[in-house]
């Protein structure tokens, strides 16, 4: 029964590091990380910064979308109802209990944004959920002049990236990529800078 007990935990332990949403050791740092860039024809976005109230007991949302004629999302964050788990200062919410969210788009020209406020956490079990929409994405992503096999192959390997602050590494999380849909959705446990790039 123990062999059996010692192979089930080095099984979870193998899963548990292929999971991981660590990119290294060191994760990579900024002059490493490609981050997509917005297509120079594109419509700019609405708006650079979103703000809503997210609330126990209630599912709630934010978009920031391209300005007409396509209108089209760029951003979607979710929070359900039993998704608010600390408060910046570490204390538990409580039912009824509200909280003002904040998303920055870091530079309207990439897909790089911000979440505030920092230190606020999600619940593991009903985490927040984050849709990224890069069909506005230029995706000559090599920068080549041109939309080939090469820039395929990158695609294949976007990914949501995170960093805690300014300056330090990047670090990969797990995430779910629709290429036929140019989307990627992710569940997010916390606050930080976050940015789609390779």
């Amino acid at each position: 029964m123990r062999g059996f007990l010692l192979l089930i935990g080095a099984a979870l332990a193998a899963l548990l590091l292929s999971c991981s949403d660590s990119a290294g050791p060191g994760g990579v740092p900024d002059t490493s990380l490609h981050i997509v860039q917005q297509d120079t024809l594109a419509s700019p976005l609405d708006s650079t910064v979103a703000r809503f109230w997210a609330k126990v007991g209630e599912g709630r949302e934010v978009r920031i979308n391209y300005q007409p004629p396509s209108g089209e999302d760029f951003l979607r964050f979710e929070v359900p109802g039993d998704g608010l788990l600390r408060k910046p200062d570490g204390s538990a919410f409580q039912p009824g209990d509200s909280i003002l969210i904040t998303v920055t788009v870091v530079d309207p020209a990439r897909f790089e944004f911000r979440f505030e406020p920092a230190g606020l956490q999600f619940s593991p079990d009903h985490p927040a959920r984050l849709k990224l929409y890069y069909y506005n994405a230029n995706h000559d992503f090599d920068d080549d002049g041109v939309v080939d096999s090469t820039d395929t192959a990158i695609e294949h390997t976007l990914d949501l990236w995170r960093q805690e602050a300014p300056g330090t590494p990047w670090f990969r999380i797990a995430s779910v990529k629709f290429e036929e849909l140019d989307e990627v959705d992710a569940n997010i446990l916390s606050f930080t800078e976050y940015a789609l790039a390779w």
